[in-house]
């Protein structure tokens, strides 16, 4: 499955994973950190991300970006 994400919505923890959980629809159980995130994304079938808005990622942004490269996921821009 091909999932898309805006990058201006990933710069703070809290908002970041609430629309991570709403985008893959992660469950209730959910950890809400970076180690939840992969564990989850780890688990699903994903062909690509593909991230809007990149210019617009800041401080959180890259943390789940380093998150997104472990896991040998396709990005595009």
């Amino acid at each position: 499955m091909i999932y898309e994400l805006d990058a201006e919505k990933l710069n703070e923890r809290e908002s970041a994973h609430a629309y991570l959980k709403e985008v893959f629809g992660f469950p209730d159980y959910y950890g809400n950190n970076l180690d939840a995130l992969y564990d989850c994304l780890s688990e699903m079938t994903i062909e690509e991300i593909k991230i809007n808005n990149v210019n617009k990622g800041e401080f959180y942004f890259f943390a789940i970006m380093e998150v997104l490269e472990d896991l040998d996921i396709t990005i595009t821009t």
